[in-house]
């Protein structure tokens, strides 16, 4: 399932938001934080968080994460948890390899660039349990697709996704 809080063409606010939290002159974790509240708070009656076991934030390479300051999704997901207090879990996803930024990239080109780019570190430890895993914004998918690959290793392990947008073309 695939939750999007906004799409592209009808929230040209948020999307700015997104943009200048992560490519602006000073990117900023904050605006990912709240927006994550936000959006829990819209769904919260929606029954759709109800059986999720970890919020997991689509994981950065460390060397973007120096860069960045910090994993907008995981900012997301903290401000998701406060709302449903549902735990964040960062340690079982990991991005293996660096990739140079998605947002300017092409479909193929973007499928290219993440291929084999994540891994599941102790995996035993999610067997049966239901996995929200979180992104700011699904372009092609393709990102979440090869998070997904990983996952579906797991016996019992569910996926739902959640973004705050979805770049619809």
């Amino acid at each position: 399932a695939a939750f999007a809080y906004y799409n592209r063409e009808r929230g040209r606010f948020l999307r700015k938001m997104i943009e200048q939290g992560k490519f602006g002159a000073h990117p900023y974790s904050d605006v990912f934080y709240r927006l994550g509240r936000l959006a829990a708070q819209e769904y919260i009656d929606a029954d759709i968080f109800d059986d999720v076991d970890y919020l997991v934030p689509v994981p950065l390479h460390p060397r973007r994460m120096h860069e960045r300051g910090f994993n907008q999704a995981e900012e997301i997901c903290k401000g998701m948890s406060d709302v449903l207090h549902i735990p964040v879990d960062t340690q079982h996803l990991v991005r293996v390899r660096n990739n140079p930024h998605q947002s300017r990239s092409e479909a193929n080109e973007r499928a290219n660039n993440v291929k084999d780019m994540f891994a599941i570190q102790y995996p035993e430890e999610w067997k049966g349990k239901h996995i929200l895993l979180v992104d700011d914004v699904i372009t092609t998918g393709s990102t979440l697709f090869e998070c997904m690959k990983q996952l579906k290793s797991i016996r019992g392990c569910r996926v739902s996704v959640f973004a705050l947008g979805w770049a619809h073309n």
